[in-house]
């Protein structure tokens, strides 16, 4: 007889239908920040839809969607502190965007013109910004959880208040590193925060083809880690969520697995139109939700949602003719950055580029 799978934990969430929230939520958020929220999750929006657009044109040669996801990264990202490290997997610009990487920084990078960052070399995701200690990181699945815990198992060691958060997808959880990495996190106690974005939109599916265990945050439990399940549409709810995990990890208490349960971008249409699952989930929509909350706390309307949009698109549009009017990096720099002293064959190679 097959094993019966522990039923899995509801997940956490702080919204309400009505765009109430939760009492235990709303002293936490200001003002301030639910209205910087909000407008990080348009403009990752914006920006997301855009590179889809090019990259279907062929002009990007290939870019990861996070529409949908957009309250999981921007609500994890802000709920770490400025000098914690981040890994971003292939989907994670909204990461950057909120840690002050530019626009049309983002651009270049995704066109690998001469003025990216990584000199055109990188993939087009996952991007990174070595200012705001957003790691440049494989595409290639899971490889930058290690990483991860690496950075905060060293951060630790030097009794540095530095934690690193590092984000995923359901898939990774198939890799090797997944496995290896957050068993050395429970044995270190690093200060990690593993993201795990399980991309199953209806929260009482089975957890997916990739494990036959309830849930994914359930694996904690075998390495030693404190494991939660939130709900990933709900940006509040994910800000709470990391925000106590990094409280734990700064206490000493070790590393959290949180499992974010989201709607699947396919579900996601605000426009409410058919989509490849049937009909679409406009309450699920990260962006549609928050900005709910904010009508309801009087902290937003038409005209300002009207103003928002405009002002992102005109952004989103120049940042892009930024970089497509740029030139593509000189082929000498492909030598660049390779060795701290360029062997003597290389400088021949180089001479004659």
């Amino acid at each position: 007889m097959s094993p019966v799978a522990p039923e899995p934990a509801p997940p956490l969430g702080a919204l309400h239908d009505d765009g109430s929230i939760d009492p235990a939520h709303a002293a936490a958020l200001t003002d301030e920040l639910a209205i910087a929220l909000y407008e990080h999750m348009v403009l990752a929006r914006a920006v997301d839809e855009r590179v889809v657009d090019l990259q279907r044109e062929g002009l990007v040669a290939s870019h990861a969607s996070a529409v949908g996801e957009e309250a999981a990264i921007v609500g994890a990202t802000a709920a770490m502190h400025d000098d914690d490290w981040i890994f971003p997997s292939s989907r994670e610009h909204a990461a950057a965007l909120w840690r002050g990487m530019p626009l049309a920084g983002y651009a270049h990078h995704v066109f690998g013109t001469s003025l990216d960052a990584g000199k055109g070399r990188n993939a087009p995701d996952p991007t990174f910004w070595k200012a705001a200690r957003v790691v440049s990181t494989s595409p290639l699945m899971g490889t930058q959880i290690a990483h991860a815990v690496g950075v905060a198992w060293a951060a630790k060691i030097r009794k540095s208040d530095v934690a690193a958060l590092v984000f995923f997808g359901e898939g990774a959880t198939s890799s090797g590193e997944f496995h290896t990495a957050l068993n050395f996190a429970g044995v270190t106690r690093a200060p990690v925060i593993a993201l795990c974005r399980n991309n199953g939109w209806a929260t009482s599916m089975p957890a997916s083809k990739q494990t036959a265990s309830g849930s994914f945050a359930l694996k904690a439990v075998a390495y030693g880690l404190r494991g939660v399940r939130v709900d990933g549409g709900d940006v509040v709810a994910v800000l709470s969520v990391v925000r106590d995990a990094r409280a734990r990890a700064a206490a000493g208490l070790g590393g959290t697995l949180i499992e974010a349960i989201i709607a699947g971008p396919d579900r996601v249409d605000p426009g409410g139109r058919e989509t490849a699952r049937g009909p679409a989930l406009p309450a699920r929509d990260p962006v549609a939700r928050t900005r709910k909350h904010l009508e309801a706390r009087g902290l937003w309307d038409a005209e300002r949602e009207h103003r928002l949009v405009t002002e992102v698109k005109a952004d989103v549009d120049r940042a892009i003719a930024e970089a497509q009017s740029a030139p593509p990096p000189a082929r000498d720099t492909m030598f660049d950055d390779v060795y701290a002293e360029l062997p003597w064959h290389l400088k021949e190679q180089r001479a004659s580029v």
